[in-house]
């Protein structure tokens, strides 16, 4: 895919979408972590504790830390593969780039 690169001010901020994600991910990880105090509670609570009517709600609050959890490393997925294909970009752009300036070199030199 040609993407017309004549400068370097033509390229993908690459450091900003990896911080983006990395920010992104980061935010995840805080969510996974809350899961995982959910499933804590939940295990220090104990089945009795968290009974309504003879009926526990350990079992829903433990399916609950699990979706949190699976949830957010599906997003977390998600980004990486966004950065990926922005690394995949920036390169080509790159090597573009790259192909420009040899080609204004071999014009020059033909001069």
């Amino acid at each position: 895919m040609a993407y017309g690169i004549t400068s370097e001010s033509q390229l993908i901020d690459i450091e900003t979408i990896g911080n983006g994600v990395s920010a992104y991910i980061n935010a995840l990880n805080s969510l996974i972590a809350a899961a995982q105090a959910i499933a804590t509670c939940a295990d220090e609570c104990g089945e009795k504790a968290l009974s309504i009517n003879g009926q526990s709600m350990q079992p829903t609050i433990y399916e609950l830390a699990v979706t949190m959890s699976d949830e957010a490393n599906k997003y977390a997925e998600a980004a990486n593969g966004v950065y990926e294909q922005a690394v995949a970009v920036y390169n080509a752009q790159v090597a573009e780039l790259n192909a420009y300036y040899q080609q204004l070199a071999a014009q020059q030199n033909q001069s």
